[in-house]
C-alpha cells in the first residue's frame, strides 16, 4: 500500500511546501512553519464550523453528542 502512495504525483500545494522546506535548515524554522500551518488549518475549521452552525446543521445538543463521543446523531 505504501508503494501506491509513492506513485501519486504531488499536487501544487505539496510541491510548493517541498520547495519551501528544502531551504529550511533549522529546527526552530520548522517549528515556526508547523505553527503557522496549524493556525491556518485551525482557522479554516473554525470558519467552516461557524458556517455549519449558522446554517442550522449544528446546535448545542449535537455538539454535546460529539463531545461525549456519541457518533449516532443526525445532521440535517
Amino acid at each position: 500500500m505504501e508503494a501506491a502512495v509513492l506513485n501519486v504525483p504531488f499536487n501544487p500545494v505539496q510541491q510548493h511546501l517541498l520547495k519551501m522546506f528544502s531551504v529550511t535548515k533549522r529546527e526552530d524554522d520548522l517549528k515556526e512553519l508547523q505553527s503557522v500551518l496549524f493556525e491556518y488549518y485551525k482557522n479554516k475549521v473554525t470558519t467552516q464550523t461557524d458556517e455549519f452552525w449558522e446554517n442550522n446543521h449544528l446546535d448545542s445538543t449535537k455538539m454535546e453528542a460529539i463531545m461525549r463521543g456519541h457518533n449516532r446523531f443526525s445532521i440535517q
